[in-house]
């Protein structure tokens, strides 16, 4: 008798013990996936010192822009260029490229330095600068599955007639931390390209690649005007760029009239640094707008555009003039990467780098960005 008893009660309590599992379960997975996101605030500047950890140890300060975000699995790899001007000294003093990583935006590593100017042995330098300027990493897999990293460079030297000039390098390499080698042995973009458009020795500046979903990729570039250019599936020579190898393989007698070099005049303000990317099916292109200046950003429905101007989303900050912007996703969840001036001894040639979260509107535009730190 007591075994029935038993029986009936087990079958009228198991569905209730069955809900309860299922409820532990989910809440389980919503904790997981809860602790799991991006951080809604940041103790910004994330790069403040030059050790093992630059968020929270204490160290040299170290003053890092124009932040370009990779994201790999569940790695954030932020690559910044490095400000190395002396206090109540005008002028960008910068030779080298900085990593840093990072699972949860919170806690970083310092990787250290993965490329300097004089890696391309075209670009010119000295004790007074390397004119190291803003970059772009971006990761490619070949038809085996093994992934190549391309780090695209805006440094000065390389020109035809040895003028003084901004160009574009690419370098190349098999692991993101470097080393970091350049495979053309030239520039990608030359003062000449761009001639007809503008005249100053830095608008070739500040390049951004995008590659889209069907496998076609795009760089981005410039000051005072908005540049770009389909690239080739090795990513290292622009489509229907034609030269002839030396016997090192690098590039001579390079040909660029079949190229297609297009511009965007419809951004308003358009100062420089171009930064393309897609979230929820909509291409944004983020930029720096007018002097001091802003981060503002156009949709489209293409990566080629055309791009609808959308606003700004951030305002000139205080000490320094520019911005440097990264869009990115993380773990579901969009980011921005910019630098600003707010470490101590900071200012327009020592500047630092921050990240904040993105949030969206229903229909795709983007909230103002809201600052934050501890």
């Amino acid at each position: 008798m007591s075994e029935r008893i038993f029986a009936q009660l087990f079958c009228l309590l198991l569905p209730a013990l069955m809900s309860c599992s299922a409820d532990l379960t989910e809440n389980s997975v919503a904790a997981g996936s809860a602790a799991a996101a991006p951080p809604s605030s940041f103790d910004n500047p994330i790069i403040k010192y030059d050790t093992a950890d630059p968020t929270h140890q204490p160290g040299d300060i170290i003053y890092t822009a124009d932040p370009a975000v990779m994201v790999i699995d569940d790695t954030v790899y932020l690559y910044s260029t490095r400000d190395e001007q002396a206090l109540e000294v005008n002028d960008y003093r910068m030779y080298e490229y900085r990593l840093w990583t990072s699972s949860d935006l919170l806690n970083w590593q310092n990787k250290g330095a993965v490329l300097r100017y004089s890696d391309f042995a075209w670009a010119r330098g000295n004790d007074k600068t390397g004119n190291a300027y803003a970059h772009h990493v971006i990761q490619r897999k070949d038809a085996t599955g093994k992934a190549r990293y391309y780090f695209y460079a805006a440094v000065e030297g390389g020109q035809t007639n040895g003028e003084f000039g901004f160009a574009i390098g690419v370098a190349a390499s098999d692991n993101p931390a470097g080393p970091f080698t350049d495979p053309r042995g030239m520039p990608m973009i030359l003062l000449e390209d761009t001639a007809q458009y503008k005249d100053h020795s830095w608008r070739n500046i500040d390049p951004a690649v995008f590659i889209d979903d069907d496998g076609r990729a795009y760089l981005y570039w410039g000051n005072k005007q908005l540049w770009w250019v389909e690239l080739e599936s090795n990513l290292i020579h622009l489509k229907d760029e034609s030269f002839t190898p030396d016997a090192s393989g690098k590039m001579q007698n390079r040909d660029v009239s079949q190229v297609q070099i297009h511009t965007v005049d419809t951004l308003p303000n358009f100062e420089e640094a171009p930064y393309v990317s897609k979230h929820n099916g909509i291409y944004y292109l983020l930029y720096a707008a007018g002097f001091p200046e802003s981060i503002a950003y156009a949709t489209s429905s293409s990566a080629t555009g055309p791009w609808q101007y959308r606003g700004i989303i951030m305002p000139p900050l205080p000490g320094t003039t520019t911005i440097h912007p990264a869009l990115f996703d993380f773990k579901g969840n969009t980011c921005l990467a910019y630098h600003n001036a707010d470490l101590p001894g900071g200012g327009n040639y020592r500047r630092s780098v921050a990240i904040d979260r993105v949030y969206f509107n229903a229909d795709g535009s983007i909230k103002p960005i809201v600052r934050t730190a501890k």
